[in-house]
């Protein structure tokens, strides 16, 4: 669930990678939210990070077995290999991996 993933991703991945990773979250209007849903969200949780829109394209990737289809984190590498994907929130999953593709400050 976005409400809970969001502010994780904020805190713990957003401000503590500042500079050495970019997050961005992709809304998809699955469950009929609008822009001004999606803004009032944002300003709810106080994310920061950027949140882009993909209806056409979200389906196409082959996102790991779940019982509901969101949230999904992927992490891609500097080369732009996937090397973390999770159809789960999994904080310290995510964290973990986070830590072994991004250069210490």
């Amino acid at each position: 669930m976005c409400s809970l993933e969001f502010p994780d991703l904020e805190r713990d991945i957003h401000q503590a990678f500042a500079g050495r990773l970019t997050v961005i979250g992709v809304a998809t209007g699955s469950f009929g939210e609008d822009e001004d849903t999606l803004a009032s969200f944002l300003e709810q949780t106080g994310v920061t990070f950027d949140v882009v829109w993909d209806r056409d394209t979200y389906g196409t990737y082959d996102w790991p077995a779940a019982s509901s289809p969101f949230p999904r984190q992927a992490l891609l590498d500097a080369d732009g290999r996937v090397v973390y994907l999770a159809s789960e929130h999994r904080a310290d999953d995510l964290l973990a991996a986070v830590e072994s593709v991004v250069p210490a400050p």
